[in-house]
């Protein structure tokens, strides 16, 4: 069985849900240090000049080592709607806008007290609306204790998976003999983004997948 691993992210991208796509069993690493200015509460969607972040203010001062599925909500302020917002501005003509949107406001409309709460219905969104059927797991359901390279391979021989595909990003740090002392095999994902129809001129990759399913709608899946 191949498995991929990944942090919570809020709106992920295409090149995540390209790996969710790819994998037997995607293991959600929500048991991990919370990494500030990373995509765990920030992706970006496309603008009329290009893009902008969407950011869930969250509350981090004083609380440096917190997990990622300890990080509490900033509902201090309207973010909410502010984000809500932003979608509504900027892809209001986009071809499948409608039929999304209400799912969409009803997202926004929940209450949610944790970062994870939030990312989490933001990828089971797009998740469904890729109709990507990969099933998931959270890394904190096995109780492993390792850290890097050996952490992944032991989520990995938790679910009993024999493969694990990761991002070539990780190339610069990833142990492969770890993998291979594990008996797992180690692939890397080969992922370029390619340009899809956007609702404005010009293409901007990398951006949240949200762009590319309101855009592009049942045909989302030939550019992951």
């Amino acid at each position: 069985m191949r498995a991929a691993i990944h942090q919570l992210q809020y709106w992920p991208g295409l090149r995540f849900f390209a790996k969710m796509r790819r994998a037997e069993l995607f293991i959600y690493l929500d048991d991990v240090q919370y990494e500030k200015r990373e995509f765990q509460n920030r992706n970006r969607i496309r603008t009329p000049r290009g893009w902008q972040y969407l950011t869930a203010p969250v509350v981090s001062k004083g609380r440096f080592s917190q997990k990622i599925n300890e990080v509490e909500l900033d509902n201090s302020a309207g973010w909410r709607g502010d984000h809500l917002q932003a979608i509504r501005m900027n892809y209001s003509r986009a071809p499948f806008f409608g039929e999304h949107f209400p799912a969409i406001e009803k997202l926004y409309s929940r209450d949610y007290r944790l970062l994870a709460d939030l990312a989490i219905a933001t990828m089971d969104f797009l998740k469904e609306g890729l109709g990507i059927r990969t099933p998931v797991k959270f890394s904190s359901e096995f109780g492993v204790s390792e850290v890097s390279s050996a952490r992944l391979a032991k989520l990995c021989a938790a679910a009993g998976a024999d493969e694990y595909l990761s991002g070539a990003g990780a190339k610069a740090y990833l142990d492969p003999n770890v993998f291979s002392y594990a008996g797992i095999k180690l692939a890397w994902q080969e992922f370029a983004p390619r340009e899809y129809p956007q609702a404005f001129p010009g293409f901007e990759p990398d951006m949240s997948a949200l762009d590319l399913l309101l855009n592009c709608g049942p045909r989302s899946t030939e550019w992951i």
